[in-house]
């Protein structure tokens, strides 16, 4: 709630109906009085700062100086130190309680941090004896429809009618708070007037065309929005509120009909359909259920904007939502285009390429992100990835190594990149190397569980075999993911090789239960581990489903061991 334009015109009041007067000729006196002057003036010239410091000093000089505290509040308004305004006017107040413009002052702050109870205390009191200031009963009846009083909240604005007679700024507070308390009747009758009044000022007659549809009246809610747009075709309010009583009436026809007009108005600005065609999106049942009806809607945005990114951006996750992230993915580039530099637009479309397998257009795409900002990191992970997809090994080390040099510091890349180079670089037989990375990555995250259970797992496949090592980072991996099947294979066949057979035999049932007989390496290792407990018969059992799997990736292997060899 902005609180500036009221407060702004209490004190300009203030100013004119209690001047300030010196209250002695000492020295410090009339230095106060200076400072006050000086402030006053400094305000008149837009100094702010400078004005709020010089009511500061003279508050040193005189800390009971209520005027001060006053006219520093209302300049801390100016500032948006709202906190402190509150504060520095309660001083004020309570300095001098019975002054209405710093009970006022301080009630309105008061109710700007939702004080409710406090602000409608101070308006009560400053009614007792200032009962012609209607901004006061205003912000009592305020207060009470804050705290849902709304009998309390029409009693107050009843006894203004009362007391000032009828206005256009009653009969809306009344509309409003008989809107909120349920009363529908009360309500029209209120907005009625202000309409007689402002017979073509098409807001107010949308607001009684919505309190007819709150009625339940939905005919003639109709008819006063139909009145509205035949002579306000584009008011944006009439519309969808037209468009909105349909879709509640499950008149879907009605509600797309309406809607098309909405989106194909030119006077509505883009920015205000996206906001409510987002707002559909969210409910993904519904854009999936009427796909073809909103397909023509994001039609007629798309020739009415040609050139709006926000309309665009949320084409683009209609799209995915639906179910089209080929679309999506045109909708992306195009943005990339239009705006190489937001990342959030590049990180869309590099992701729905890879989800893909769009790999070919993701190396180009990740290319050109990278083009647009070499200092972020992300960037060259999915350039990576592209290469990598497509077997290009070298390649794919390049770049990362390329995004360690020159990106900016991500511990979130860091630990990714530094884990894949040790992946990709045992890939091409280069174990040092990668066991260095490995070494490199779990120095940067000790507890990275992946890393632990890849740098365990190579380890013991090389000459070296260092298995105390690999035992004991397998084992913490499991430790940190003890549901992970790779982990618990890992675990198990390091077992296995140590001669722990009964031992790898229980860790790999493990695996088994936790998704792991989907795998032809679990299903694999633990053939070879019940062969080795001399249980023949069910290991072949193990070695026959190993080869059936799709990633069976030695099946030669298992079929001589199926013979026997």
């Amino acid at each position: 709630m902005c609180i500036c334009y009221g407060i702004c015109a209490y004190t300009q009041e203030n100013n004119k109906s209690k001047p300030y007067i010196a209250d002695s000729v000492s020295t410090p006196q009339n230095e106060k009085q200076k400072l006050i002057m000086t402030a006053k003036k400094l305000m008149f010239e837009g100094n702010i700062n400078e004005s709020a410091a010089s009511y500061r000093k003279a508050i040193e000089i005189d800390p009971k100086c209520d005027a001060c505290y006053y006219e520093l509040a209302n300049i801390l308004i100016y500032m948006n130190k709202e906190q402190e305004a509150k504060e520095i006017a309660g001083i004020a107040y309570n300095l001098d309680p019975d002054n209405p413009w710093f009970a006022l002052l301080y009630g309105r702050l008061c109710f700007h941090f939702k004080e409710y109870d406090k602000a409608q205390q101070l308006f009560r009191q400053i009614l007792v004896h200032h009962s012609n200031k209607q901004e006061v009963w205003f912000g009592l009846a305020l207060a009470y429809e804050e705290r849902g009083l709304f009998p309390q909240a029409l009693g107050v604005l009843d006894s203004m009618i009362i007391r000032f007679g009828e206005s256009d700024d009653i009969s809306y507070r009344v509309f409003n708070v008989s809107m909120d308390a349920g009363n529908y009747d009360r309500a029209v009758v209120e907005i009625k007037k202000i309409v007689n009044n402002y017979p073509h000022e098409p807001k107010y007659a949308t607001l009684l065309a919505e309190a007819y549809a709150e009625m339940g009246n939905d005919s003639l809610a109709i008819t006063t929005y139909d009145i509205i747009l035949e002579e306000n075709e584009s008011f944006a309010p009439a519309l969808l509120g037209k468009a909105e009583l349909f879709r509640k009436k499950g008149q879907f026809v009605h509600y797309f009909k309406s809607l098309q007009q909405y989106a194909g108005s030119k006077a509505i600005q883009p920015e205000t359909k996206v906001e409510y065609i987002s707002l559909i999106l969210n409910i993904p049942s519904f854009a999936s259920h009427f796909k073809s009806n909103i397909d023509t809607i994001f039609a007629i945005l798309s020739y009415v904007h040609p050139v709006s990114m926000e309309l665009k951006i949320v084409q683009a996750r209609y799209f995915a939502i639906t179910q089209r992230p080929e679309q999506s993915i045109v909708i992306l580039g195009q943005l990339t285009d239009m705006d190489s530099n937001n990342k959030d637009i590049w990180l869309g479309l590099l992701s729905l390429e890879y989800s893909m397998k769009m790999f070919e257009q993701l190396e180009q795409s990740s290319q050109k992100a990278i083009n647009s900002d070499p200092e972020y990191a992300t960037f060259y992970m999915y350039a990576a990835l592209a290469s990598w997809s497509k077997n290009q090994v070298k390649p794919a080390i390049a770049i990362l190594e390329k995004g360690i040099a020159k990106a900016k510091y991500d511990s979130i890349f860091m630990d990714n990149a530094l884990s894949f180079l040790g992946d990709m670089y045992f890939s091409i037989n280069k174990s040092k190397k990668a066991f260095a990375y490995y070494e490199k990555a779990l120095k940067n995250n000790p507890e990275n569980a992946t890393v632990l259970n890849n740098y365990a797992y190579y380890l013991c496949l090389t000459k070296s075999k260092n298995m105390d090592k690999a035992h004991s980072m397998s084992k913490k991996a499991i430790e940190l993911e003890s549901s992970n099947p790779s982990f618990l294979d890992t675990y198990a066949y390091i077992l296995f090789l140590q001669g722990k057979y009964a031992e790898a035999k229980k860790i790999f049932r493990k695996a088994l239960a936790a998704g792991g007989d989907e795998s032809a390496v679990v299903l694999d290792h633990y053939a070879d581990t019940l062969d080795k407990l001399g249980e023949r018969a069910i290991a072949e059992i193990y070695w026959s489903r190993a080869l059936n799997k799709p990633d069976c990736l030695n099946p030669e292997q298992i079929k001589k061991k199926l013979k026997g060899n």
